[in-house]
């Protein structure tokens, strides 16, 4: 049969596509284009607005498979229940269309449990260099869907039932087959319990009959897993896989398809904490690197694939904003086959009437010097922040703020703004940041190879934390005084789990002249600001899991213990969380006491900026990102993001709001002391980033995962 499109819509996905052909062609052939056409112009512009792409490394091959990420708008499309906007009559003819109709159905359907478990929805199609490109078959997807934890006031206790005996059978239109019932819920009721599921998915376009499953959490249950539900391959080739690819990547994916027994063919993913963050960083590089050098990347591609990142403005399609970046990649094992691999990668798109105070006008045209914040827009924002910090570098090149006895901070604060500015796509950067590297790589004056507030003081783990995120952002990190920092971490991890500040109280009791009488129970102990902040380091992620959790407070926040604003913390922490467990109600809870801090203008207002912190709020904003999918949050993005914009400085830098505290050594407890000095340069004092480094550092960075 042929079937007909009879389009009702003014755009296809196809329209809104072609954006991204300049971007696809050093990678795909002519042919693949023309698939891709084919496919995406069966489907109306509304029904996505973030694109997905699946590229075969090796064994290469020049097309890739095309998914989308189905948006509110796109389920009511696929439901029927859209008035405006329909699909062809042919997919209402189609017996596995007809079975997505009805599953988008139940999913719109507040009544229903799928509504409430499953988070988002893609569908895949596969792309073939069969020769025939004609337009005669209906496109057939592959299906997966997110799954996610009901809200606290549903009434709805978590469980995963409801993938078999609801989710499967309105996609199948039949319950599972009883054996495959049978093992699939044999390897949900063996999930280790600090696993968790990410996406189900059904090939329809594929003959093996299967689910797909894939899972997220520590490789230190999901390997002996594999065993327990019966996988039959070779688990230690796995495990040095997963070993190699873990230093490169934030966080590691297993999937699997489950039929009456396992199939011998699993996926191996490799993640990024934020979508696209790393794109244009050092963290890709590091990684293509490492496939090149196993031959599983050829090197002309790893050079196109760090070439396809970057923005655009499209002025038709109501003028847009598209967002390119790579996302992940998966390594295919199955014993006795040679190793594949694969790299996905995407773009994503808004109006930009959605980007509060930004026009199409606006981020083509230079800043005037009367225009306002909103007027500028916002690349016009961000360009200014880094000019601003560049510019407020020492004539060594260091950034430097804070102001205590030690002095001015130059390593710790170098590693910190070094680690915000890595990933903005401003040409000027990767100097300013290879300089911050060569920079602090040159302190080698302390032994054990950690960096310190400055040159004088002993090392401590939260300056050297951030060092060496700015060394896994820039590539350096298996350098070789990236690795001596790192083994000397280990040092500080105390019996609770947490990261203490001070490995041992000897030498910081040396440096400021402690009495005797004085203890150091409180700066030697656990602390969650640097907990959270060491947790974004892939080597230490999973190990700081459990101390995350079990310090977060009954309100979902975390309490720091350097820092008055507990947004640092709590973001931090949330964000470390959700690289392992993504749909977590540790997530759920802090995202929703962020919300609860913001007023009703979209700012965080405390005690010393009662009219607004923008370090506080930049972090409230990074937090509420966890969970952008949610309409509420969404929209309260939109507002912090506005607030945000409109309090930029002339000079390019946002008000010195970040505010240290220094607690007494043996304080354990610093947030119910309320004795601060106010400016002051020792134990006891509250002090503010004075050159508005630290703050402008952490504005830049919000903003540029926000926007």
């Amino acid at each position: 049969m042929v079937y007909q499109r009879t389009n009702t819509w003014l755009y296809s996905l196809k329209d809104s596509l072609q954006p991204l052909k300049p971007h696809l062609t050093p990678l795909v052939c002519p042919q693949a284009i023309e698939q891709l056409d084919s496919v995406s112009s069966y489907f109306p512009d509304a029904i996505a607005s973030t694109y997905g792409f699946e590229y075969r490394l090796q064994p290469s091959a020049p097309v890739v498979d095309f998914a989308f990420q189905v948006t509110e708008t796109g389920r009511e499309i696929l439901a029927g229940l859209n008035p405006h906007t329909r699909l062809s009559e042919d997919f209402n003819k189609h017996p596995v269309w007809q079975q997505i109709q009805k599953f988008c159905g139940e999913w719109a359907d507040p009544s229903s449990l799928l509504h409430y478990f499953i988070s988002d929805l893609w569908l895949e199609f596969d792309s073939k260099l069969d020769g025939d490109t004609s337009t005669n078959n209906i496109p057939i997807p592959g299906l997966f869907f997110g799954v996610t934890s009901p809200p606290d006031n549903s009434g709805i206790s978590f469980n995963y039932s409801w993938i078999w005996e609801q989710a499967m059978p309105s996609l199948l239109g039949t319950p599972l087959p009883p054996a495959l019932e049978k093992k699939f819920i044999d390897c949900i009721k063996r999930l280790p319990p600090r696993t968790s599921i990410f996406q189900v998915g059904l090939m329809f376009s594929r003959t093996v009959q299967a689910i797909r499953l894939c899972l997220v959490g520590s490789p230190s249950e999901l390997l002996p897993y594999l065993t327990e539900i019966g996988w039959t391959g070779q688990l230690a080739e796995v495990e040095k896989l997963v070993n190699s690819l873990s230093g490169c990547v934030d966080g590691i994916i297993l999937d699997l398809d489950i039929g009456e027994q396992i199939y011998p063919r699993i996926g191996i993913e490799g993640i990024f904490l934020t979508r696209y963050q790393a794109c244009v960083n050092g963290q890709w590089e590091s990684l293509l690197d490492y496939l090149t050098s196993q031959g599983l990347c050829a090197k002309e591609t790893r050079d196109a694939l760090l070439k396809y990142s970057g923005y655009s403005l499209v002025k038709r399609l109501g003028d847009r904003i598209y967002v390119r970046g790579l996302n992940h990649i998966k390594l295919i094992y199955q014993s006795g086959q040679p190793l594949a691999s694969k790299i996905y990668f995407g773009a994503m798109h808004q109006p930009l009437s959605k980007i509060p105070g930004r026009s199409a006008e606006t981020i083509n045209a230079k800043s005037t010097e009367n225009a306002t914040k909103q007027e500028r827009g916002a690349a016009d924002t961000i360009e200014s922040a880094v000019t601003f910090l560049l510019t407020a570098r020492n004539y060594e090149g260091w950034w430097i703020d804070f102001h205590l006895a030690a002095g001015l901070s130059d390593e710790w604060v170098t590693g910190y703004v070094g680690t915000m500015l890595a990933n903005i796509p401003d040409p000027r950067v990767p100097e300013a940041v290879s300089t911050a590297w060569n920079l602090l790589n040159s302190r080698r004056h302390r032994a054990n190879g950690k960096w310190g507030y400055n040159r004088l003081p002993p090392g401590d783990a939260d300056s050297t934390g951030w060092v060496l995120q700015l060394a896994c952002a820039i590539g350096e990190s298996n350098s070789e005084r990236a690795r001596q920092a790192m083994q000397s971490l280990a040092a500080h991890q105390r019996p609770d789990g947490g990261i203490c500040t001070y490995e041992n109280e000897e030498s910081i009791r040396a440096f400021i002249h402690a009495s005797p009488e004085i203890g150091f129970a409180g700066w030697c102990g656990s602390h969650t600001c640097v907990s959270a902040a060491i947790a974004a380091l892939p080597e230490y992620r999973f190990q700081l899991q459990d101390y995350l959790r079990s310090t977060q407070q009954n309100d979902g926040s975390w309490l720091a213990y350097w820092w008055q604003d507990p947004e640092y913390v709590t973001a931090l922490a949330a964000e470390a969380i959700a690289a392992c467990h993504p749909n977590s109600d540790c997530i759920t809870s802090a995202v929703a006491w962020g919300m609860n801090r913001l007023n009703s203008q979209g700012f965080v207002a405390t005690s010393d900026r009662p009219s607004g912190s923008p370090f506080a709020t930049a972090w409230c904003l990074r937090l509420l990102i966890l969970r952008r999918q949610d309409t509420a949050v969404q929209a309260a993005i939109a507002k912090v993001t506005d607030w945000l914009l409109a309090q930029q400085q002339p000079n390019g830098s946002w008000i010195s709001s970040a505010r240290l505290q220094v607690p007494l050594p043996d304080d354990l407890n610093p947030n119910k002391f309320n004795q601060w000095i106010y400016h002051g340069t020792i134990q006891g004092s509250l002090v503010f980033d004075k050159h508005c480094v630290f703050t402008t550092a952490t504005v830049l960075q919000a903003l540029h995962r926000s926007l």
